[in-house]
């Protein structure tokens, strides 16, 4: 029997050819790339894991609690070359990865194919253009949320142990934004981002410093906006009671959004009176008279502050919210890859085949 004359045997045949010819050229034009992403994922994902191993092991020998300052252990931890150190590094490039991925990985897929002229070879073949542009930007797409996707999980892991030993929270800046997979998510949206630019713009280097400028921006608003993503919570604290966090409501890992003092002869901030209501500098001075300007200082009216009950406004986000948080920051960047995919297939709509 001739091929032929199955017409569903010969679609598949064809399928699969255009296929392998789609893999073998996204290969060819982009194996440097992808080499060098599974290589650097290769590094940093062994790199982390032992950094992480090493922390676990100190923090063991200090009966897993934050290591006293003056031990061997605190101090091994928190040389220049220690793990601490090291690993608070790598997750702060962990944090610019995603950018590398739109410059490398995402602006080449079509700002190559309108700067050399290529397009009007790569889709007047068998393949349309539409079938052209999905699979190598769904194998590109897939080898990069595969990459990530391991340095997530390293990230992670690595975000949390170093939470255990330092005492700090889980949910304040690039600890928060490390874990949860967000690494995963940032990185595949800012891949669709890169491949929307370069549709776009159709020249890489104005696409890639376009990428540049639109992923710092995207870091500066997360950054200082992620921590109202939902209503804070706030409740009053007495001055003077010893304790550091926003206590046991908020949890160890709670993110405080505002609650310090502000004293100074002239000027009182975020101070309360037992009853709630809020003391100007005047009214702090006839509770806690001082004849010295000078007096006017936190360690000298602590005492009197604590006999008169005084408190202070805690602003913060629950620990049980971290979760609610990766959730919400990790639908934002897919809904700005898929804003970016969708503007990816309008402008190849509208490519004219002649223009090249």
């Amino acid at each position: 029997m001739s091929v032929a004359a199955h017409p569903v045997v010969a679609v598949e045949t064809s399928r699969r050819g255009e296929f392998s010819g789609l893999l073998w050229l996204t290969w060819r034009q982009h194996r440097w790339a992808l080499l060098c992403a599974v290589g650097l994922t290769v590094v940093l994902t062994g790199w982390l894991a032992w950094l992480g191993h090493e922390m676990t092991v100190y923090l063991h020998q200090c009966h897993d609690r934050p290591c006293l300052p003056g031990t061997p252990q605190d101090a091994a931890l928190s040389s220049e070359t220690g793990p601490f150190r090291v690993a608070d590094h790598l997750l702060q490039f962990v944090e610019y990865e995603p950018l590398l991925i739109a410059v490398f990985l995402g602006v080449p897929l079509l700002a190559r194919e309108h700067e050399q002229r290529t397009l009007l070879l790569a889709w007047s073949q068998d393949v349309s253009p539409q079938r052209w542009l999905w699979t190598k930007t769904a194998l590109l797409g897939g080898c990069t949320a595969l990459c990530t996707a391991a340095i997530s999980l390293a990230a992670d892991r690595v975000a949390r142990v170093m939470s255990d030993v330092s005492g700090g929270g889980l949910f304040d800046g690039d600890t928060f934004l490390d874990s949860g997979m967000l690494p995963l998510a940032l990185g595949v949206a800012m891949f669709a981002v890169g491949v929307a630019l370069g549709a776009v713009i159709r020249r890489v280097l104005p696409a890639a410093m376009a990428a540049v400028a639109g992923f710092v921006g995207l870091f500066v608003l997360v950054g200082y906006r992620y921590p109202y993503l939902m209503t804070p919570v706030s409740r009053f604290r007495a001055i003077g009671d010893g304790t550091s966090d926003p206590g046991p409501v908020g949890g160890p890992n709670a993110l405080k959004v505002s609650g310090g003092i502000t004293l100074s002869p002239d000027r009182v901030g975020n101070l309360y009176d037992a009853a709630g209501r809020p003391l100007d500098a005047a009214g702090l001075r006839r509770m806690c008279p001082f004849t010295v300007p000078d007096d006017f200082a936190p360690d000298r009216l602590l005492p009197c502050m604590t006999r008169h009950h005084l408190m202070t406004r805690l602003v913060y986000q629950p620990a049980d919210r971290i979760g609610s948080f990766h959730a919400i920051l990790a639908s934002g960047y897919a809904g700005l890859g898929v804003l970016a995919l969708a503007a990816v297939w309008l402008s190849v709509r509208r490519t004219s085949l002649t223009a090249g």
